[in-house]
C-alpha cells in the first residue's frame, strides 16, 4: 500500500488446524514473491514480529520462512520491516479486513499442519486406544 493505494490484495482460505503464525508467514511470502516481479522497490510490513523473526533466522524450522527467504535471496529489491498492530495504520487495518474475510472467501490453500499439531494428534490415536484396553483389561481383573 503506498500513499493508501492497494498495490496488491490477495487471501488464502486455511485448514482450521493451521495457525495464526502459518498464516503471517503465508501473507509475507506472498507479499515478496509479488514484489519479487516487479522492478520497484518494495518494503513489506508486517505486525508479526514472529514471523519476522524466523524469517531473519538461520535456523527456523519453518518451511513458509525457508521459502521466503529464497525468495529475498533472490530478490534484492524487497524489504521487511515491523509495523505496530491495532494503532490505526491504513495498510495493516486493510490487511486485518482481508484475513478476516479470506475465512470465508479466501483461495482454499493447503499448507501442512505445523508438527504440534501432527504430535497431539498422533498422541490422541497412540494414547486414546491404549487408554482404552487398559481401562478394559483393569475391568476385567477387578471382576475377577
Amino acid at each position: 500500500m503506498e500513499e493508501d493505494t492497494t498495490k496488491y490484495e490477495w487471501m488464502a482460505q486455511l485448514s482450521p488446524f493451521n495457525t495464526v503464525f502459518q498464516a503471517e508467514l503465508l501473507a509475507i511470502k506472498e507479499a515478496c514473491l509479488w514484489a519479487s516481479k516487479t522492478n520497484q522497490q518494495i518494503k513489506v510490513w508486517s505486525d508479526s514480529e514472529s514471523s519476522l523473526h524466523s524469517i531473519a533466522s538461520i535456523d527456523t524450522k519453518s518451511p513458509i520462512a525457508q521459502q521466503t527467504q529464497e525468495i529475498l535471496l533472490k530478490s534484492t529489491n524487497i524489504k521487511l520491516g515491523w509495523i505496530k498492530a491495532h494503532v490505526g495504520y491504513s495498510g495493516n487495518e486493510a490487511a486485518d479486513v482481508l484475513a478476516k474475510k479470506a475465512t470465508q472467501e479466501g483461495i482454499p490453500t493447503f499448507i501442512p499442519a505445523p508438527r504440534n499439531h501432527i504430535k497431539s494428534q498422533a498422541t490422541k490415536r497412540v494414547h486414546h486406544p491404549l487408554a482404552k484396553r487398559m481401562g478394559q483389561w483393569r475391568n476385567r481383573q477387578e471382576r475377577s
